[in-house]
């Protein structure tokens, strides 16, 4: 009997599409890889061609269409998702946006109208019933069924989707059964977001938070914090400020102007770990569950992860690889299969599941392109070769990845042993970032590297989800990947994931002992991580890095004169 074949999409920010057959994702992609707009908004449409030509297959031949998201109508009405004054958090439009989103929420003609204007234009988009899935649902299949549990708690936590802010789950035999949840206007996304935007970022860039968190003073606008953002009586339900009172110069956030930024951030994610951790215990508490699996965008705070890990009755924690709402189509697509035929959690074997070129195309576009290049019969070897020498490698080979992090089949590599990396190779990139660059490492010295990577989170490791407590080794080998605070957010890297990214790494431990390397994204501040060989050319002719090894061609950058 041949496995069903399912399309999913997500339309919003973070536009992306998914082709599953039955429980094997065969391609996902997000929409700002190809539209080169970060953060794309809107249908997913060249997304949706790109997974079906992945898959080899035409939209009829598909089983079913499905889409995340039961109430995010906008997007589907109109063609696109709210420009900027949608991430605003301060502004009039989102906080009305948030608070219809919690009525949708609550069951009764107000539901079902926002609904039916949702499935409406996927009808007519594709010329056949669409099925629909809860946002936070999706988040929570996206995490379980991807995971190495059999049984476990999934915790959802954003900014909104759907009318709800967080949603707990018990998931058993392959199935995620709601136990309850917290509205929209009730959001750690939103708290955390809003510390964001009051220090000058960008919402959906607000791990630099997480980077400066480890610079400040936590203590000293604590009790601020604890103004803004906690919990109800019975920990089963977020508490913000009242929203409509909050203003980015007025009341609490007045109060937070007399601290520094690092203070700030210091104090906002020292109390995003203490009520979300206190939100999970609450929940291990009622389930007796010992393994968590966590989905939505709050819990690309890799941080917080590490806590919710380091919890005493916690064995097991996977977070999956698209965390953020680039998850959603494949978590949608895995919850109506769990949901019609029925699907057993399996661990994902690896996030390479978007675009992959051939030699012949490659050669095609650097023969256009007019460049100098020699092809390496052993490629790895010679990258691995080049990092020892001090040279920054991009490296573009194989399946683009899925989800926010590039996992070194679009990635910039470099040797970890000089501190100075994050500022001079993020100048470089014209980035401003304050998280260290994340290390590769190999899997046989993992713990040798980090003192509470083992077992319950080997899986989720390999993802670059979370960060662990660096030993002394780690500390003193690779200085250019450990944080202030003594962590790193590791890629533990097997070799039968990538084996090519493999040997390079091993190459580069064989010559100095050291079984790390930097590992950050192929991408310049403000665009999405490259794509296509063209995309990788154009950075390369920018002169960002020394040497880029495209497939198995190796390119240098011309010596000045």
């Amino acid at each position: 009997m041949t496995e069903p074949l399912v399309l999913a999409t997500h339309e919003d920010t973070n536009a992306n599409a998914t082709l599953l057959r039955g429980w094997s994702i065969v391609a996902a992609v997000a929409e700002e890889r190809l539209s080169r707009r970060k953060f794309q908004p809107g249908y997913p449409t060249l997304a949706v061609a790109e997974v079906l030509r992945l898959g080899g297959v035409a939209l009829d031949q598909v089983d079913a269409v499905v889409a995340g998201n039961r109430f995010h109508f906008l997007p589907r009405v109109f063609g696109t998702a709210p420009v900027e004054g949608e991430h605003d958090l301060f502004g009039l439009s989102h906080k009305t946006w948030l608070s219809v989103q919690a009525r949708f929420a609550r069951k009764g003609p107000l539901s079902w109208l926002a609904e039916a204007l949702s499935r409406g234009p996927l009808k007519r988009r594709y010329g056949r019933d669409v099925a629909l899935v809860d946002h936070h649902t999706a988040h929570a299949y996206s995490a379980y069924l991807t995971s190495p549990f059999a049984e476990a708690l999934a915790v959802s936590v954003d900014n909104m989707g759907d009318g709800f802010a967080a949603r707990v789950f018990l998931c058993r035999s392959g199935r995620c059964e709601p136990l309850w949840e917290s509205d929209a206007v009730q959001s750690p996304g939103q708290f955390y977001g809003e510390i964001s935007q009051f220090l000058g970022f960008h919402v959906l860039n607000a791990g630099k938070v997480t980077g400066l968190a480890a610079r400040g003073d936590q203590a000293r606008a604590y009790p601020v914090m604890e103004k803004l953002f906690g919990l109800d009586r019975d920990d089963t339900r977020f508490r913000l400020a009242p929203m409509w009172s909050k203003s980015r110069t007025r009341g609490l956030f007045k109060e937070l102007s007399q601290f520094s930024r690092e203070d700030v951030s210091a104090a906002a994610q020292k109390r995003l770990e203490d009520v979300v951790v206190d939100f999970v215990r609450r929940a291990l508490k009622e389930t007796g569950d010992h393994n968590v699996v966590l989905a939505g965008g709050v819990f690309a705070n890799v941080l917080l992860n590490q806590c919710i890990w380091n919890l005493p009755e916690v064995q097991g924690v996977f977070v999956h690889p698209a965390m953020t709402d680039q998850g959603i189509s494949a978590g949608a697509a895995l919850a109506h299969q769990a949901e019609t035929v029925g699907l057993e959690p399996h661990a994902i074997p690896h996030v390479y599941l978007g675009a992959g070129f051939t030699e012949e195309e490659i050669g095609t576009v650097l023969e256009a392109e007019g460049l100098e290049y020699e092809r390496c019969d052993d490629i790895d070897g010679r990258v691995g070769d080049l990092i020892v020498e001090g040279k920054v490698v991009a490296r573009f080979n194989g399946r683009m990845e899925y989800g926010p992090r590039a996992l070194g089949h679009r990635s910039i590599l470099y040797h970890t042993k000089d501190p100075a990396v994050n500022d001079w190779l993020n100048h470089r990139l014209d980035r401003s970032e304050f998280m260290p660059f994340a290390p590769a490492t190999l899997a046989e010295h993992a713990a040798d590297c980090y003192e509470d990577y083992g077992e319950g989170v080997e899986h989720t490791a390999r993802f670059m989800t979370m960060t662990f407590r660096c030993t002394e080794f780690m500390k003193k080998a690779s200085p250019a990947v450990v944080h202030i605070d003594g962590t790193a957010r590791p890629q533990v890297v097997h070799e039968d994931t990538s084996p090519g990214y493999y040997r390079i790494l091993k190459r580069v431990f064989e010559k100095t002992g050291v079984p790390s390397m930097v590992n950050t994204s192929f991408n310049i501040h403000g665009e999405p991580i490259v794509c296509t060989p063209s995309d990788a050319v154009r950075l390369f002719r920018q002169g960002r890095v020394d040497v880029m090894a495209l497939g198995p061609f190796l390119l240098q950058k011309p010596r000045d004169k």
